[in-house]
């Protein structure tokens, strides 16, 4: 069962912005509904709804992220990346580009690692994760990824 989308929804049309693989249609106003064969249950439309419409597969609610620094992004831990660019060709967002690591410019497949080139156009729909089989793709808050470092740091 895919997301779905309550009768509190207020037609903002921000989930039909945000969604990756456009499975939500709607008229700004109106009940929006998303299509459960094309819904990907990635949450990207409920981090970004902001009266908490959305529903996930199991009828628990999606979490609004007020402060779109806060939303989970693609990060990239290029230790262990191949730069095979399955990531770079599925993002429906064009966020992902294969870099020369020396250089900086444009690199081609195997030849590069992969760089978050539009972080604030990923909505952390996890599409590059799933599909990036060296794990060196992970969605997570940009937060917590710092917190982390810091803590990290000051061992």
């Amino acid at each position: 069962m895919a997301y779905y989308i309550t009768e509190e929804c207020i037609g903002c049309m921000a989930c039909l912005t945000n969604c990756p693989v456009d499975a939500i249609t709607g008229d700004r106003n109106m009940l929006h509904i998303i299509d459960p064969d094309v819904c990907i249950d990635c949450s990207a439309c409920g981090m970004v709804c902001p009266v908490e419409a959305i529903r996930d597969q199991f009828g628990e609610v999606c979490k609004f992220i007020r402060r779109p620094t806060h939303r989970p992004i693609a990060v990239i831990y290029e230790e262990l990346c191949s730069g095979c660019d399955f990531c770079v060709h599925i993002c429906p967002w064009d966020c992902l580009e294969l870099k020369d690591p020396d250089t900086g410019e444009h690199a081609e497949s195997f030849f590069g690692i992969c760089e978050l080139v539009k972080p604030k156009e990923c909505v952390g729909c996890k599409l590059c994760e799933e599909v990036c089989i060296k794990d060196a793709i992970r969605v997570e808050s940009p937060v917590l990824v710092e917190l982390a470092e810091a803590a990290e740091a000051a061992d």
